[in-house]
């Protein structure tokens, strides 16, 4: 007779829930211990290994990757107000991509070191903007104080052409139109000197 080293216990458990205890077998992934008991992290099968005396708890769903606080994100501006603009989060560094949309809020306060007296002085509707994250709930809190964060895209607001950073400025190619915004250094078109 051959005892299989792994099994799965077909329990579903809950976060939370108590799976044994530590001279029963060492937390796995999933798990957590407090006090020598040990907990399941989220909702998902036991599974108990018999031979590294370990347990693990293997979720039903996929885990939810969502914006983190800390994390550089980029985002669209969807609306701006006086003292507030709402942004569309899309993606993170690295090529991270988010498993649903995201809300972001970027208040005037929080956009430079400088002071701003309106939002639609350092970012407009269409802007994409790398932004860090102040929070760890949605809607998600954002900054863009820092040279590297701010505006990475902007279009030329009379006539829709992408806009090209010249040294503090961005300048349509098309029709001469020079619009102020919270640069990035990470700016994605550049042209002339830098500042």
């Amino acid at each position: 007779m051959v005892l299989q080293a792994k099994f799965y216990s077909g329990k579903i458990v809950f976060p939370g829930e108590k799976l044994c205890v530590l001279e029963e077998f060492m937390p796995g992934d999933g798990t957590f211990e407090i006090n020598g008991n040990v907990y399941s992290k989220f909702v998902g099968r036991v599974l108990y290994d018999f031979v590294s005396r370990k347990v693990t708890v293997v979720p039903l769903k996929k885990v939810a990757n969502i914006p983190k606080q800390g994390m550089v994100i980029y985002a669209v501006i969807s609306t701006t107000k006086d003292d507030v603009a709402f942004t569309k989060i899309f993606g993170a560094e690295k090529g991270v991509s988010f498993s649903g949309t995201f809300t972001g809020i970027l208040h005037v306060s929080q956009i430079s070191s400088n002071y701003i007296k309106v939002v639609t002085d350092a970012v407009k509707v269409g802007d994409i903007v790398k932004a860090k994250v102040l929070t760890s709930w949605n809607p998600f809190q954002l900054t863009t104080k820092g040279t590297k964060l701010g505006v990475i895209y902007a279009l030329c607001s009379k006539c829709g052409t992408p806009l090209i950073k010249k040294r503090t400025k961005l300048q349509c190619p098309k029709c001469g139109n020079v619009e102020s915004r919270k640069i990035s250094s990470d700016y994605m078109l550049s042209g002339g000197k830098r500042s």
